[in-house]
C-alpha cells in the first residue's frame, strides 16, 4: 500500500527531480519510522520513533512465537462471530498494534513537521496538533458535544447496547478487566495513529492534489483497503464508509484531526465493550473442536 500510495502522491517523481514532497518523509515514516523524521532533520525524535516501533515489533514477535500463542485458524470460528483469547494473544495483540500505530502517527508527525517547513504548493492548511493534542482529543468536551460526533456515538452506542453479536472469549489467565484495559488503551493507539495518517496525511494530501471530492474518495478507499474484516474489526465496505464520514468531517474542520481522533476512538471502545459483555470465560479445550 505504501508504493502505491506514492505513487499517487507524486513522491517519486519528485524525488527524482531532487523536490523535496512533504509526502516523501510522511512514506517513508510509515515504511520505517523514523526516517521521515531523520530526513527532516530531527534526529532525536527520529530515534524515539524508531525505538519504540523496534521494542514494540520485537515483543509482539517474541509473544507470537511462544507455545501458547493462539494463531487465526484456532482463534477466530468459521462464521467470524466470536474469538478466544489468552493472556500471550493478548500481550502480542498489544505489542504489534502499538508498532503499527507508531509507523501511522510517525507518518503523520513527518508529514506536518516537513508541511511547517515548506507549505507553498498546498491549498489545504498544513496540520499542526501535537502528540498531546490527539491523546487527549477523545475527551475533549468541544469534540464530544458536536452533533457530528454524538450523533454517531449515540447510534453506535444502541448497536452495542443490544443482545448478541460479536463475542470475545476468555481463557483463564485473562480477566474481563485484562480485556477492558486493552480495549481503552490500544483503541487510544489506533484512534490517533489511523487518524493521523489516513486523514492528516493521505486526506490532506490528496484534497490538496485532486481537489476535495477526489482526495476523499481516495483516502476513504485506501482506509477501506486497509481492513478485512476479520475478529471485530470493520470490512472493507464498512470501513470505505467510516472513512469517507471522518474524511468529510476531517474537511469541514479545516482539516484538523481532533473530532476525528475522539469519534474513531469511542466508536472502537464501544464495539469492544460490547465484544467484551458478549463473550465470556471459556476453557481452552472449547476452541479444539468445529464450531
Amino acid at each position: 500500500m505504501s508504493m502505491a500510495l506514492a505513487c499517487a502522491l507524486g513522491v517519486w517523481p519528485a524525488a527524482a527531480r531532487a523536490q523535496t514532497s512533504p509526502a516523501l518523509p510522511a512514506v517513508a515514516s510509515a515504511i520505517i519510522p523514523g526516517v521521515g523524521q531523520a530526513m527532516n532533520g530531527d534526529y532525536g525524535e527520529a530515534a524515539a520513533h524508531f525505538g519504540v516501533f523496534a521494542l514494540s515489533l520485537s515483543a509482539g514477535l517474541y509473544y507470537q512465537r511462544k507455545p501458547d500463542f493462539l494463531s487465526d485458524d484456532v482463534r477466530y470460528d468459521d462464521a467470524n462471530n466470536r474469538e478466544f483469547i489468552n493472556q500471550t494473544t493478548l500481550r502480542r495483540d498489544f505489542a504489534l498494534r502499538l508498532a503499527t500505530d507508531t509507523a501511522l502517527y510517525s507518518s503523520f508527525a513527518a508529514y506536518r513537521d516537513a508541511r511547517a517547513r515548506d507549505d507553498r504548493s498546498y491549498r489545504t492548511p498544513a496540520p499542526k496538533e501535537s502528540l498531546t493534542d490527539l491523546a487527549l482529543a477523545p475527551f475533549s468536551w468541544e469534540f464530544l458535544s458536536r452533533p457530528t460526533t454524538f450523533i454517531p456515538l449515540a447510534l453506535q452506542a444502541w448497536a452495542a447496547s443490544r443482545k448478541g453479536g460479536y463475542g470475545i472469549y476468555r481463557a483463564q489467565d485473562v480477566s474481563k478487566g485484562d480485556l477492558h484495559a486493552y480495549n481503552v488503551t490500544a483503541n487510544e493507539f489506533t484512534a490517533v495513529g489511523e487518524e493521523g495518517f489516513f486523514r492528516g496525511f493521505v486526506n490532506n494530501d490528496l484534497s490538496a492534489r485532486w481537489g476535495n471530492g477526489w482526495g476523499l474518495a481516495g483516502s476513504s478507499l485506501l482506509f477501506g483497503i486497509a481492513h478485512n474484516g476479520q475478529g471485530d474489526t470493520a470490512s472493507v465496505v464498512e470501513a470505505t464508509i467510516a472513512g469517507a464520514y471522518l474524511g468529510w468531517v476531517h474537511q469541514r474542520n479545516g482539516f484538523e484531526i481532533g473530532e476525528g481522533v475522539a469519534l474513531h476512538y469511542w466508536i472502537n471502545v464501544l464495539a469492544g465493550i460490547a465484544a467484551i459483555r458478549n463473550g465470556g470465560s471459556a476453557p481452552l479445550l472449547s476452541i479444539s473442536v468445529p464450531f
